[in-house]
C-alpha cells in the first residue's frame, strides 16, 4: 500500500485520461467518446489494493430482478428513486446502513418559486464564472450548465414536499459581496415542524424524498451493502451485495446508479486521492454516519473500466472544526502570527489555516466587534462571517446570533475572553511578545488603511485596540471529497476511451468532472443542490418521463 500520490497512480484515469478534457463535453452523440486515453497509462498499475479488480463473486444466493437499481440511500439516491418511481418506474434502493442519510444544513438552487417571491436572481453569468475559476476551468461546463438550467424545476418539486409536510423554508441572506469573491443567494434551510412525523435534525431533503419514494413504490432495502458491480459485455446490468443471509445478486433492465457518497471516510484513499484533507480536515471530517463513505462506487466502477477525473479530487473543507463564527477579523496562528489575508471563501481560509502548526489559527478581534462585521457585509460576509440570518433581513441582525454563541464557545474551551493582550497570549497559549507585536503591526495598518503584509481590503481592516479581546479556535473540517468517476451529460459512466458504460450512472459525490481542484462555494449549497437535481433529471429519464 503506497500512502502518497506516485506519478504513476496521479496518472492512472486521471491527468494523462484526461488531456483532452477540455473537449469532454464537446460531442453530442452518447455513443461517441468524450475524452482519449492512453489505455496503457489509464488501465491502472495497481498501486493501492482497491484498483485491483476482485475475483466475480458466483456463490449467489438469491436473484432479484428490477428496474432500475440505485445503489445508496443518501440524497442523490433518495432524489433518483423517488422521481423514477413517481414516473412509473419499477425502482430498487440498496443501502449498506440501517436507514436512509442525510446531513448539512440546505441545499443551493439557482432559481425557485421562493426565490422569486422574494425577487432574489442569481447572476448566472458571474456564477459560472465564479464556478470555473474556483475548480481551475477544469470542470465539465456542460453539467454545470445542466445544472443551472434543471435547477428550479427540481427545487420546486422538493419545496412541494416540505410544504406537503409542514415544514417551514427559509432563503438565506448569508453570502459573500466581495467582487473577487462573490457568492450567490439562493441557500435554502428546510426547518421541520416539532412533533411532526420527520426525524431529520440537519437538511430534511433525504427524509422528505425517501418517504415519498416509498409512497410512489420505490422499495427500500437496508443493511446490504453493494460489493461488485455486474457487467455483460460491455454494459453493466447489476449489482452485488452482501447480506446476513448470503450474497443477493439484484438485475437492473435500466440501469444501476451509484449513490454511494464520496472517499472522504477512507484514509487511504484520502490520501491516495486528496492528500491535502489527510492532515487535518479528513480527521476532523463531520460526515454522518461516521465512516461510511468509503469510496465504495468509486472503487466498484472502476473495476468495471469507469474512469476517474482529474486527480487529486476536489474537497470541501469548511473552517467549521471548532468555532463557526470568525469573520474578516485578524487571524493568527498558534505563534500568534498572521499568515493570510482573512477576507477570502471558506475554502482558502481552510487550506491557509491546513498549512499552519496543528492546522488551526485563532480569530482574534476586540469590543468593537459588532460594528465591525455590520459594516463590513456590504462589502464581504459568507459562511461564518455573517449569521444564519433570512433574505432581506437587516444587516444589524447579524451579531445577534453569535452574541449568543461565543459565550459557549468559551464555555467550551475554544474561545477566550480577555482584558489585555499578554492575558489573550497566556490563553492561547503563545507568547506574548510575538501576539503583542502581531497586534501592533496589524493596527498600524488599520491606521494607515493599508495592508502591505497580505492586501486585505481596507474595509476589512478593523483594529484590535479596544478590551475585552476575544480569540475563537478556527480549523479546516473535511464535508466531503466532492470527485469521482467521469460522466457524461446523461450521467453515464465514460470508460477509459472516454464512450459510455452501457447501464451504470453516477450522481452525488461519485460524479465527477462538475468540481474540480476545489469546491465553488459561491454558490453555496450546490452540492445538495446537484444531488436533488440531478437525481430529478436521471429518475424521470430512467423511467421513460
Amino acid at each position: 500500500m503506497k500512502n502518497e500520490i506516485s506519478r504513476r497512480s496521479f496518472l492512472t484515469g486521471a491527468t494523462v485520461a484526461g488531456i483532452a478534457a477540455a473537449g469532454a463535453g464537446l460531442t453530442g452523440c452518447s455513443n461517441q467518446p468524450q475524452t482519449v486515453a492512453d489505455p496503457d497509462v489509464a488501465a491502472g498499475f495497481a498501486n493501492y489494493e482497491w484498483e485491483t479488480p476482485p475475483e466475480p463473486i458466483t456463490d449467489i444466493a438469491e436473484f432479484v430482478d428490477t428496474d432500475i437499481l440505485v445503489v445508496g440511500a443518501g440524497l442523490s439516491g433518495c432524489a433518483c428513486a423517488c422521481a423514477a418511481a413517481e414516473n412509473g418506474g419499477r425502482v430498487t434502493v440498496v443501502e449498506k446502513t440501517s436507514s436512509w442519510n442525510g446531513r448539512g444544513g440546505g441545499f443551493g438552487a439557482i432559481k425557485s418559486r421562493y426565490m422569486d417571491e422574494q425577487n432574489i436572481v442569481v447572476d448566472k453569468v458571474n456564477a459560472k464564472q465564479h464556478w470555473i475559476a474556483q475548480c481551475a476551468s477544469r470542470a465539465n461546463e456542460k453539467l454545470i450548465s445542466k445544472f443551472f438550467n434543471d435547477s428550479e424545476e427540481a427545487s420546486n418539486w422538493l419545496l412541494d414536499k416540505a410544504e406537503k409536510r409542514g415544514c417551514f423554508v427559509m432563503v438565506g441572506a448569508f453570502y459573500s459581496q466581495d467582487d473577487v469573491y462573490a457568492e450567490q443567494p439562493g441557500y435554502h434551510m428546510v426547518m421541520v415542524p416539532e412533533g411532526g412525523e420527520l426525524t431529520s435534525t440537519g437538511f430534511a431533503g433525504a427524509e422528505l424524498l425517501y418517504l415519498d419514494a416509498v409512497e410512489a413504490g420505490a422499495e427500500f432495502v437496508f443493511d446490504s451493502p453493494a460489493v461488485q458491480l455486474v457487467k455483460d459485455g460491455n454494459r453493466v446490468t447489476g449489482c452485488i451485495c452482501e447480506t446476513a443471509e448470503g450474497y443477493v445478486q439484484y438485475n437492473a433492465s435500466r440501469g444501476v446508479v451509484l449513490c454511494t457518497g464520496d472517499i472522504g471516510g477512507d484514509l487511504e484513499m484520502c490520501k491516495a486521492y486528496a492528500p491535502i484533507c489527510v492532515e487535518y480536515g479528513q480527521p476532523r471530517s463531520q460526515y454522518t454516519p461516521v465512516g461510511v463513505n468509503t469510496g465504495d462506487g468509486h472503487k466498484m466502477g472502476m473495476w468495471v473500466g469507469a474512469q476517474l477525473q482529474d486527480l487529486p479530487l476536489p474537497t470541501m473543507m469548511h473552517p467549521q472544526a471548532f468555532c463557526w463564527f470568525h469573520g474578516p477579523f485578524l487571524f493568527v496562528n498558534d505563534n500568534g502570527e498572521r499568515f493570510m489575508c482573512e477576507d477570502t471563501w471558506v475554502q482558502g481560509k481552510s487550506l491557509a489555516i491546513n498549512r499552519q502548526p496543528n492546522g488551526e489559527a485563532w480569530s482574534v478581534f476586540d469590543a468593537n466587534w459588532q460594528t465591525d462585521l455590520v459594516n463590513g457585509l456590504p462589502y464581504g460576509g459568507g459562511m461564518f462571517w455573517d449569521s444564519f440570518r433570512a433574505y432581506g433581513s437587516p444587516l444589524e441582525e447579524a451579531p445577534a446570533y453569535f452574541e449568543t454563541q461565543i459565550p459557549l464557545y468559551i464555555e467550551q474551551g475554544i474561545a477566550y475572553q480577555a482584558d489585555t493582550i499578554d492575558e489573550l497570549a497566556e490563553q492561547i497559549g503563545c507568547d506574548a511578545s510575538t501576539l503583542n507585536a502581531t497586534v501592533d503591526r496589524y493596527n498600524s495598518m488599520c491606521d494607515a488603511g493599508e495592508d502591505t503584509d497580505f492586501y486585505k481590503k481596507p474595509v476589512f481592516l478593523t483594529p484590535v485596540k479596544e478590551g475585552p479581546f476575544y480569540a475563537l479556535k478556527v480549523g479546516p473540517a473535511l464535508l466531503t471529497v466532492t470527485g469521482g468517476l467521469r460522466v457524461n451529460e446523461q450521467f453515464e459512466c465514460l470508460d477509459l476511451d472516454g464512450y459510455p458504460i452501457g447501464g451504470l450512472y453516477a450522481l452525488g459525490n461519485v460524479m465527477g468532472d462538475v468540481t474540480a481542484v476545489d469546491y465553488p462555494i459561491n454558490v453555496a449549497g450546490n452540492s445538495h443542490g446537484r444531488c436533488i437535481t440531478f437525481g430529478y433529471d436521471l429518475g424521470r429519464d430512467l423511467a421513460g418521463a
